[in-house]
Protein backbone atom coordinates (compact mmCIF):
# COMPACT_ATOMS: atom_id res chain seq x y z
CA UNK A 1 0.00 0.00 0.00
CA UNK A 2 1.60 3.55 -0.92
CA UNK A 3 1.12 5.79 1.77
CA UNK A 4 0.27 9.18 1.08
CA UNK A 5 3.65 10.74 1.78
CA UNK A 6 5.30 9.02 -0.72
CA UNK A 7 2.66 9.28 -3.10
CA UNK A 8 3.19 12.88 -3.58
CA UNK A 9 7.09 12.71 -3.43
CA UNK A 10 9.37 13.55 -6.41
CA UNK A 11 9.75 10.45 -8.74
CA UNK A 12 13.04 11.05 -9.08
CA UNK A 13 14.48 8.41 -6.98
CA UNK A 14 17.37 10.51 -5.09
CA UNK A 15 14.91 13.63 -4.56
CA UNK A 16 13.29 13.87 -1.49
CA UNK A 17 11.38 16.57 -2.11
CA UNK A 18 7.29 16.78 -2.61
CA UNK A 19 6.53 16.38 -6.31
CA UNK A 20 5.10 20.10 -7.93
CA UNK A 21 1.42 20.39 -8.78
CA UNK A 22 0.45 18.39 -11.93
CA UNK A 23 3.70 16.72 -12.39
CA UNK A 24 5.79 13.27 -10.85
CA UNK A 25 8.49 15.97 -10.33
CA UNK A 26 9.33 18.85 -7.99
CA UNK A 27 11.20 20.55 -10.74
CA UNK A 28 12.38 20.21 -14.04
CA UNK A 29 15.99 19.36 -13.05
CA UNK A 30 14.75 16.06 -11.03
CA UNK A 31 12.33 15.82 -14.41
CA UNK A 32 15.61 15.91 -16.64
CA UNK A 33 17.62 14.34 -14.60
CA UNK A 34 15.19 11.06 -14.87
CA UNK A 35 14.71 11.11 -18.33
CA UNK A 36 18.54 10.69 -19.20
CA UNK A 37 18.57 8.21 -16.24
CA UNK A 38 22.14 9.01 -14.54
CA UNK A 39 23.43 7.33 -11.80
CA UNK A 40 23.36 9.45 -8.60
CA UNK A 41 24.50 9.52 -5.04
CA UNK A 42 22.42 11.83 -3.89
CA UNK A 43 20.04 14.84 -5.68
CA UNK A 44 21.00 18.50 -6.68
CA UNK A 45 18.00 20.11 -7.15
CA UNK A 46 18.76 22.55 -4.09
CA UNK A 47 14.90 22.44 -2.82
CA UNK A 48 15.78 22.27 1.39
CA UNK A 49 13.43 19.15 1.45
CA UNK A 50 15.67 17.06 -1.31
CA UNK A 51 17.37 14.11 0.51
Amino acid sequence: MVNEENKNKCARETCGCPAAKDSKYCGEECEDAAKVRMMEIGCTCHHPESG
